[in-house]
């Protein structure tokens, strides 16, 4: 009978995980980040990223799961500063950065 119940409360997550996902909205910021404390979050799976804009580059963090030091804190691979030119994001006024959930990009 546990088993039953396990496996409809397993149906359930999983249902209620597709149908109801979709419902969450983007997340849009509207002015560059100051630092990488307001950086968004990317990835998915084994790779994770941590994307801003700071002063028109663009920055991200890189790390991969089971990166842990001696106190059991995960472990950034690098950190990558793009920088264009001519720079589209310096003198922008219509800056907009977008979390796309569903696709887990930037």
């Amino acid at each position: 009978m546990k088993r039953f119940y396990l496996l409809i409360s397993i149906l359930w997550i999983g249902v209620s995980a597709f149908a109801f996902g979709s419902r969450y909205a983007n997340v849009v910021w509207n002015t560059p980040s100051r630092n990488s404390s307001e950086s968004m979050p990317c990835g998915g799976g084994d790779i994770g990223m941590n994307v801003w804009v700071e002063e028109g580059d663009i920055l991200f963090y890189v790390s991969r799961s089971g990166t842990f030091d001696e106190n059991n804190c995960q472990l950034k691979q690098g950190r990558f500063r793009l920088r264009l030119s001519p720079n589209p994001f310096r003198e922008a006024k219509d800056f907009r950065q977008e979390l796309k959930l569903e696709e887990g990009c930037v």
